[in-house]
């Protein structure tokens, strides 16, 4: 069996909220080991990779990454809500690019990762997590630290088995392919809704450059039983205006992916341990988004781990102050986008033809705040200045509660 150092922080899951908490972790001087399933970062690849061009600006990340889009539109079965943005306010990552990127930094503040590394079970001493078993390589292993995160994705297979974490009420199953085609705009991007596309989901179409296009389906399981690749391929050969515009097409990679739409964990943290990313529920369900949380909350999560380590205290009241911190920042977004998740979900065409007409008046900043989950104070002025007509849709009159108090 493979062994190794006591490390002061081990990271399950080279995904963005892993490589961001590692790299916050080894720029304060812990040794630091990210445990990655996959035999390479960023492959294969699991998210659409649609972002926000200023966040990740302000977070560093390279525009050469980040491929701009001024156009949005909706489109349901027989209304449509286009928006047009001077600066390209979103973005479309390059993925594996992007993963690898976070993957060098992370190392370069000192940070080891290791590869096709799939952890298994959390070491115990005393009931208390001091590692995790693994295989690597195909042979096992066992790697212990001081402190343990766990920002493995979906699967959280720490958060888990060490009981901060159920079986999952909703998650998000998604299938894309990216093809190459003339025929779309490279600057704009849709967000397709109702029956002609995905039932219990919603559809996409994400220009990502170089004449290749991201068409993508999910669907909400375990509610709705559809696989999202039929419906994925019923959909691009079919007569649809929406699917002849993107022919002809060649097909270059097939993407799956899966990601929490159930909210938050109840906790994410304990002795000696951290949840964070998909393993923690950091998502914004209405969007799908869960780059831009993973990155600042795994930050986060680097930051208590060296502040344990420097304390010499990595006990449950001390690592408390990452769920404070975190959700400071994400609490509310996350709670509802939840709760409004759980409206839309159940819409049929007739009602997303209303939103959409509703919507398509709507100032492009209130639909940019509304898509990030900006549910503030600035977001309500922005509404009362330009549209206080919104609030009288049940949805608004949800966030505005939220805001208000």
């Amino acid at each position: 069996m493979q062994t190794s150092k006591t490390w002061d922080l081990l990271i399950v899951g080279g995904g963005p909220a892993g490589l961001c908490a590692a790299k916050a972790a080894a720029e304060k001087g812990l040794s630091v080991l990210v445990l990655e399933k996959n035999l390479e970062i960023g492959s294969p690849v699991h998210t659409s990779g649609g972002s926000w061009t200023r966040e990740l600006k302000a977070f560093g990340i390279p525009e050469s990454f980040l491929h701009p889009v001024h156009h949005l539109e909706f489109i349901s079965k027989r209304s449509k809500a286009a928006f047009h943005y001077d600066f390209p306010e979103i973005c479309m990552l390059d993925v594996h690019a992007f993963y690898q990127y976070l993957a060098e930094q992370a190392s370069l503040a000192g940070a080891v990762i290791y590869t096709n590394t799939t952890v298994k079970n959390p070491l115990l001493e005393e009931g208390k997590i001091c590692g995790v078993q693994a295989m690597r390589n195909g042979l096992p292993a066992e790697y212990k630290a001081r402190i343990i995160i766990d920002a493995g994705g979906l699967g959280g297979v720490i958060a888990r088995k060490m009981g901060l974490r159920t079986e999952l009420a909703g998650y998000g199953k998604g299938a894309e392919y990216e093809i190459f085609t003339s025929n779309w705009q490279q600057d704009k991007t849709a967000i397709l809704l109702g029956s002609d596309f995905s039932p219990l989901g919603y559809a996409w179409i994400f220009p990502c450059g170089k004449n290749r296009v991201r068409l993508g389906f999910g669907v909400l399981a375990p509610q709705c039983k559809d696989d999202p690749l039929p419906l994925l391929d019923n959909f691009i050969n079919s007569d649809h205006p929406l699917a002849c515009q993107l022919q002809p097409y060649s097909i270059v990679e097939t993407h799956f992916g899966s990601l929490p739409n159930c909210g938050y964990l109840e906790k994410t943290y304990a002795e000696n341990l951290l949840v964070c990313g998909d393993a923690a529920g950091h998502v914004l369900s209405i969007s799908g988004e869960g780059i831009r949380p993973a990155m600042e909350i795994g930050k986060i999560a680097g930051t208590v781990a060296a502040e344990a380590i420097a304390k010499n205290d990595t006990s449950e009241a001390f690592l408390k102050r990452y769920e404070a911190r975190w959700k400071r920042k994400y609490a509310r977004s996350i709670e509802l986008n939840t709760k409004l998740n759980e409206i839309i979900r159940h819409y049929n065409d007739t009602q997303w033809d209303k939103v959409l007409n509703i919507l398509k008046d709507v100032d492009p900043a209130i639909v940019l705040a509304l898509m990030k989950g900006y549910f503030d104070l600035n977001l309500l002025r922005l509404i009362l200045t330009k549209n206080p007509g919104l609030f009288a849709h049940n949805a608004m009159q949800i966030v505005k509660k939220a805001i208000t108090g």
